[in-house]
């Protein structure tokens, strides 16, 4: 039985769905006829001995003519090599010609919504990475705290000035050398003032917010999670920062502990 996952894996380096179980199925049975590779590949036997041919005229099959004749895989370590070297040269030839394409006039964009883990914390360490003389990230779940510790500790060290906000617990050790404000929650007063309505939303609104970074005064990035799923919001309207900026700088004189 092929593993599905396997074929998966495969294809996402380039193979074809029947290519993937027909090179998967010599791997584990060694030199065989088509009929074999047909059986355990679960590939239709008229389609097998077309795609045998194929993986042959790539270099991942070796043939032994003859009747009938026999076929082996080329070493696994081989066939994904050359497939991650295409993948790659395709990656990076893609890269080029998207950008050197033509570009639409520059306009701006005040608001970005984004959309994927991997996608949302790529973007929070570029904006850390960009940032030129100070960097707020208040951080309701610590695990993202830990994620872009690299990314802070590494604009620290090129002389921008770094706070973390953390909502309760201790300073983590991970975050050392860094100006870390802990708050309490519990000593957060609801009064009336916009600085307090912000701070409540952060808390306790109808989005499971993560984390805030603010970057310069001058753009700000916040992560949250509705119904199960991982969204950021990137705002590049100067005044919202800098209004962000006041209301954590409230924050840590009302709560700080």
């Amino acid at each position: 039985m092929i593993d599905e996952k396997l074929v998966e894996n495969l294809k996402r380096l380039g193979l074809k769905d029947y290519e993937a179980r027909v090179y998967a199925a010599l791997v584990l049975l060694g030199p065989s006829k088509a009929s074999e590779v047909a059986r355990e590949s679960g590939v239709p036997r008229p389609k097998v001995y077309e795609v045998l041919k194929e993986l042959h005229r790539k270099g991942f099959v070796d043939l032994s003519e003859g009747k009938p004749a026999f076929f082996r895989a080329v070493e696994p370590e081989k066939v994904i090599g050359a497939l991650r070297d295409e993948y790659i040269k395709s990656a990076e030839e893609a890269i080029i010609s998207l950008k050197s394409g033509g570009k639409r006039e520059k306009e701006w964009y005040p608001v970005w919504y984004l959309q994927g883990e991997w996608n949302i914390r790529g973007k929070a360490e570029e904006l850390i990475e960009g940032a030129q003389r100070e960097v707020m990230a208040a951080f309701v779940d610590r695990r993202f705290s830990r994620k872009l510790a690299r990314a802070l500790r590494n604009a620290r060290g090129r002389g921008v000035e770094v706070t973390v906000l953390l909502l309760g617990g201790k300073r983590p050790k991970y975050l050392e050398g860094m100006r870390v404000e802990v708050v309490d929650q519990r000593r957060l007063q609801r009064k009336e003032d916009l600085r307090d309505i912000f701070i409540n939303l952060m808390f306790e609104g109808p989005y499971a917010v993560k984390a805030l970074l603010i970057l310069d005064s001058r753009e700000s990035l916040m992560i949250y999670e509705e119904k199960g799923v991982l969204k950021g919001i990137l705002v590049t309207i100067p005044f919202i920062p800098t209004f962000q900026r006041a209301a954590l700088l409230y924050l840590i004189d009302e709560a700080g502990v």
